[in-house]
């Protein structure tokens, strides 16, 4: 167990050991694993003790017993579960105060977390992510330079990184789909559930941002007309859906249909928690519904959440709606 007064879920040696101990059933099943792996050449008892040790090291680097346990098991699966979601873009973590963001990030940065591959790759993205909403794409670009050399294992990250590359590339060249999203559907067919749903639903906005900057409309509404919107839909993908099928309408002039879909991107997104989110569809309705007092409100509210985020980049999206060029 942790120590009197140590939060649970801060990343020791401790709380590693304690995960594995509760995915195998016992400290002695992890150390004949260690001891399988490597021939025998030492006992049981011999590894076990040498995990106590490990134990009492809280975040200070493994040596050689900390290095062994991690290429034997990797992250525990609660502590694996934990750096992806503050490296995925489309998690609540992005719904938490930059500042915060950040202090969590540097405490998960250290040992075990930060001598794993898995650990370096996560947080390497949640840095990513944090430069972005911050308006340092200098910062993020070299976040995920160092995430590309340790993603290629894992198709999620992959997509990830992909997205991140394509979003920076889009500042530069707006009308072009990014090379980095080539790989994607591919990778979109060997994951399922709710971060398929997520991620699929973010490379069609990467994709549908392009195609809107060429003057390709119909091509990047069909895109969104065609993924899933079903009561078992993350409302996070239903509502990057909506967004994306209300922008489509307004540039096609139909403002009636248009502000229906961005309200109800505001529904998805509220009714799941996802307030950064809320805000950008809170902007859509800016767009559209120009010049009346819905619009009015809805400014206020996404700033007021821009606000409580200290989110650099949604508060310069309000600015931008301010002045008639919601980007």
């Amino acid at each position: 167990m942790p120590a009197r007064g140590q939060n649970s879920g801060q990343p020791t040696w401790a709380v590693y050991l304690d995960g594995l101990v509760e995915e195998h059933g016992s400290l002695a099943a992890v150390g004949e694993r260690m001891a399988a792996l490597h021939g025998w050449r030492e006992d049981v008892d011999s590894i076990t003790r040498a995990l106590r040790r490990l134990r009492l090291r809280g975040s200070l680097p493994g040596g050689k017993w900390g290095d062994r346990l991690l290429r034997t098991f990797g992250l525990p699966a609660s502590v694996d579960a934990r750096l992806r979601f503050m490296g995925s873009y489309h998690s609540r973590f992005v719904d938490l105060p930059v500042p915060l963001c950040t202090d969590l990030v540097q405490l998960w940065d250290r040992p075990p977390t930060s001598e794993s591959r898995g650990g370096r790759l996560w947080l390497s993205l949640a840095r990513a992510t944090l430069a972005l909403r911050a308006r340092q794409p200098d910062e993020a670009a070299t976040h995920l330079s160092t995430a590309k050399q340790l993603a290629s294992e894992d198709p999620a990250a992959q997509i990830e990184l992909a997205l991140g590359e394509s979003l920076l590339d889009s500042r530069a060249r707006p009308t072009s789909v990014s090379a980095a999203l080539a790989h994607v559907p591919a990778l979109l067919q060997s994951l399922t559930g709710p971060d398929a749903d997520c991620l699929r639903a973010r490379y069609v906005g990467q994709v549908s941002h392009a195609l809107n900057h060429a003057g390709r409309i119909d091509e990047a509404e069909a895109l969104h007309l065609a993924l899933p919107d079903t009561v078992a839909t993350h409302p996070f993908a239903r509502s990057r859906r909506a967004n994306g099928l209300a922008y489509a309408r307004f540039r096609h002039g139909d403002l009636a249909a248009a502000l229906v879909h961005a309200r109800l991107a505001a529904r998805h997104a509220g009714d799941a928690g996802h307030v950064r989110l809320r805000a950008m569809a809170l902007l859509m309705v800016v767009r559209v519904a120009a010049g009346t007092a819905e619009a009015d409100d809805a400014l206020t509210r996404a700033r007021t959440i821009a606000q409580a985020l200290e989110d650099a980049t949604l508060l310069s999206r309000c600015d931008a709606a301010l002045r008639g060029r919601v980007p």
